[in-house]
């Protein structure tokens, strides 16, 4: 169900900086407040919309609404400020997040309002709408498996000519430094000289170009599970795979440890490899739909996702199903594909922040070698498919990779386990080497998001946020 948004549109005219990175603040006045409603969801919390340009350069232009929430301060007596949340993706919900509950400490929420946003071209916000059809069509992304690389880019045309028809010339400004700028209009429309950020997984995309473009409206920064936009496609690509291999690698080695381990005593690798094989030839079934045919690129996208928390027992016992799973024979082939019908589709707005180049088959082949050695006994991370799509998207990064350059921001908390299978802990390495005055705590466990991973995090992070207090290096793994 949407949110019923009876509120007082912002027009704002927020200061527009020139070029993706240059430093700025803003000094525009809303031309009226944001008014704030109870949530048709959940009347506890508070829903608005906030206008704004589909193009920042071309502030008096075509506007789209950008969904908020906001979960009021428990103390506000001893409120700190405005917290806003970043959630990850793309395409997480950030309204949706606040609704549920969110993440947040009773402390956190106590000295806070949090507020948060469902992103451009996320769900209530002007979602990214493409052909049901092509949607619903993936094409082979494996190249040992006869994937070419030239119905990839011819699919990824289609998929983008699409997304335009349906979408608008939104396809054009999805990018995380168009998300930050977003990000300002929301701050001042609730009439905070500075705001505080928390940002996890993608969302740390628009915290660095928030950071990069209004350092000086920055109270706080903290971005858990960082991504490093400094990163090339082929060494974006690799760097997932290896963060693939390691947490696989932490897995097996709990399994050989655990008895309680369904395939404790055996060789985990070697069962990956077992039942990969019998995916690459039609052979196994979903676990969760016996009429789904799961192929290799799902297999392994399913396993990395156990990692996240991580639900090691519960991999076990899919790979032990899966290994024991009679014979399928494969599965009539797909109906064609049928157009003329929409649905949400935000995964694409990764192709606005990332380039990858591959150029012919040849290459693509090469990267694919590479990508099955970083992440073995894995085939492939998820990574992979995304950066073989974007490679083929006609709409070009509008916001490309590069190091952070920020001036005059304030000290900068980074939160990232030792394994992590999406967000690598050599990318949050990376980000707090390039990024002036960051401190990275390590967690020194398992899991993709670190704030209420363990008590140590959660303290760290609060304290950081609620005091400006920037915590030691290290939580233990719990």
């Amino acid at each position: 169900m949407l949110i019923r948004r009876t509120v007082l549109a912002v027009g704002l005219a927020v200061g527009v900086c020139s070029g993706a990175v240059t430093a700025c603040t803003s000094d525009a006045e809303p031309v009226s407040a944001l008014r704030w409603e109870p949530c048709s969801e959940d009347r506890d919390f508070d829903c608005g919309t906030v206008t704004v340009p589909v193009d920042w350069g071309k502030p008096e232009g075509e506007k789209i609404g950008i969904a908020v929430v906001r979960d009021r301060a428990d103390e506000p007596g001893q409120k700190v400020g405005t917290l806003v949340s970043l959630p990850g993706g793309p395409g997480t919900s950030g309204v949706d997040e606040i609704l549920k509950g969110g993440k947040f400490s009773a402390e956190l929420r106590g000295r806070f309002d949090i507020v948060s946003l469902d992103p451009r071209g996320v769900k209530r916000s002007h979602p990214v709408r493409c052909d049901a059809g092509l949607a619903g069509y993936r094409p082979n992304f494996v190249p040992d498996l006869g994937g070419r690389i030239e119905e990839v880019h011819s699919y990824a045309r289609d998929l983008a000519a699409s997304c335009r028809q349906y979408t608008g010339a939104l396809m054009d400004y999805l990018d995380a430094a168009s998300v930050a700028r977003d990000v300002e209009a929301l701050r001042v429309a609730v009439g905070a000289d500075q705001i505080s950020i928390y940002s996890r997984s993608y969302g740390t995309m628009p915290a660095q170009s928030y950071a990069e473009l209004f350092p000086k409206r920055l109270r706080a920064l903290l971005m858990d599970s960082v991504d490093d936009h400094s990163l090339d496609g082929r060494a974006f690509m690799n760097s997932e795979a290896r963060a693939a291999k390691d947490a696989y690698g932490e897995f097996a080695a709990w399994c050989a440890e655990d008895v309680q381990c369904v395939l404790h005593g055996a060789d985990v690798g070697q069962i990956f490899s077992e039942v990969y094989a019998k995916s690459a030839r039609g052979e196994l079934r979903d676990l969760a739909d016996a009429n789904k045919q799961l192929g290799p690129f799902d297999l392994n996208a399913q396993v990395i996702q156990r990692l996240y928390r991580p639900e090691w027992s519960k991999l076990a016992t899919d790979l032990r199903a899966l290994a024991d799973q009679p014979t399928a024979g494969p599965l009539p082939p797909a109906a064609p594909r049928q157009q003329g019908q929409a649905v949400p589709m935000p995964q694409v707005i990764l192709c606005s922040d990332w380039r990858f180049d591959i150029a012919d088959q040849s290459q693509w082949n090469q990267l694919w070698q590479e990508q099955t050695a970083n992440a073995a006994p894995l085939r492939a991370h998820f990574a992979w498919g995304a950066g073989a799509l974007c490679s083929g998207w006609p709409i070009a990064p509008a916001n490309p990779a590069h190091r952070p350059q920020i001036v005059d921001g304030p000290p900068i908390l980074i939160m990232n386990s030792l394994h992590d299978p999406s967000t690598p802990h050599e990318w949050a390495v990376g980000v707090a080497q390039h990024t002036p005055d960051a401190t990275l705590l390590t967690y020194e466990g398992w899991g993709h998001g670190m704030y209420d991973r363990s008590p140590c995090t959660t303290g760290a992070a609060d304290r950081y946020l609620i005091d400006l207090t920037i915590p030691q290096n290290r939580c233990p793994a719990a």
